[in-house]
């Protein structure tokens, strides 16, 4: 079950770290698409269902403000979370007669875009039931949701505790849900496969081992077997997984980190993202994005964020280079933004850190 996101913002800066962002959340939410301003943004709701739209106010072409009417004229169940900054707060205030749901102040705090999706994914359990958000008609509640993404989370970093508490509660809710009914308690079960394939497509050991057992795990769903039957076998089947996954982490760990934190220290200037650089040591994003927390203590973009202000803070020490040119070198290509992280990071614009600098000398 995902929740589509279509992400609207002009800096393309501000853009990629909201995107790492809502990749680091986990598997709920499936980013549709992102675009610069809302000329682009309107044309993926002529061909996707998006449950919700972060859209900055202030973009060229089309403005978030006409984004949102339109949007709201063609998607009046689309749940929408404005981006932008101090100044546009009589602008937003406007836009909330259309179904805006949050309101977050720029620079965007990670914290802070994650309450504001709960409360939209949240408030998408109220509306009519022929929105399409339900499993072969059949409707999730956010209790079955959190306890898929705490299997999905511990099977992919191979918690094989954490893993078997989640099941146990996971297949007891199916059950509720759907009242001992064998034909409706199926696809959450292959939904919930098919999220955990998808998790793990990069441990070739687990996709090996899925590929050859799935058909023999389906099968279980005849007629004559008993949803115990059914629970069993699911449980053989994911257990024997995360245990698989456990061996794989314990072995690759260190690698994974230092080659992840080589390219980071090597590339810093380039456009990187969570996806990119999970995609370049062989890992899935949310993977990455919990592993970098767990073993280095601050998230991803925070971890990219600090070696870029840290060049600066050298380049900075030489007289001549303007602000523009030193955001430019460490990878901000907006010297506005560069200022706002840099403040972000030590508590004084760049330009009185170069003051400060030149008086210590």
């Amino acid at each position: 079950m995902k929740v589509n996101i279509l992400v609207v913002e002009d800096e393309k800066k501000v853009r990629d770290s909201i995107l790492s962002f809502i990749e680091e959340l986990g598997c709920y939410y499936n980013i549709v698409g992102s675009a610069s301003n809302g000329y682009e943004a309107i044309k993926f709701f002529k061909s996707q269902t998006i449950h919700i739209l972060l859209t900055d106010l202030r973009m060229p072409k089309m403005d978030g403000f006409e984004l949102i009417r339109k949007a709201y004229e063609r998607s009046p169940e689309t749940k929408m979370i404005i981006l932008s900054g101090y100044d546009d707060f009589e602008y937003a205030r406007r836009a909330m007669r259309f179904g805006v749901k949050d309101y977050l102040l720029k620079p965007i705090e990670r914290e802070e875009l994650n309450k504001a999706l709960v409360n939209a994914t949240s408030s998408l359990f109220s509306i009519p039931k022929n929105m399409l958000f339900f499993v072969n008609q059949e409707k999730w509640d956010m209790r079955l949701i959190r306890l898929e993404a705490k299997l999905l989370d511990a099977v992919e970093i191979g918690n094989v505790t954490a893993a078997e508490e989640a099941l146990e509660r996971l297949l007891l809710g199916f059950q509720q849900k759907v009242n001992e009914d064998r034909l409706r308690f199926i696809p959450f079960i292959v939904d919930t496969l098919t999220s955990l394939r998808k998790r793990l497509s990069s441990i070739d050991t687990v996709q090996l081992y899925f590929d050859q057992e799935i058909d023999s795990l389906l099968s279980a769903f005849e007629p004559q077997n008993s949803l115990e039957e059914i629970n069993q076998r699911v449980k053989q089947f994911i257990i024997y997984c995360v245990k698989t996954v456990n061996m794989c982490r314990q072995q690759s760990c260190p690698d994974i980190l230092f080659n992840c934190k080589k390219i980071l220290d090597e590339q810093y200037k380039l456009d990187l993202t969570l996806t990119m650089i999970a995609q370049m040591v062989g890992v899935t994003p949310s993977y990455l994005s919990r592993l970098f927390k767990k073993e280095v203590g601050i998230n991803f973009v925070d971890y990219l964020q600090q070696i870029r202000i840290n060049k600066a803070k050298d380049l900075l020490n030489i007289p001549n280079m303007k602000i523009l040119e030193v955001s430019e070198m460490v990878g901000f290509n907006n010297a506005e933004y560069f200022s706002r992280i840099f403040k972000r990071f030590t508590g004084i614009t760049p330009q009185n850190y170069r003051s400060q600098s030149v008086k210590e000398e």
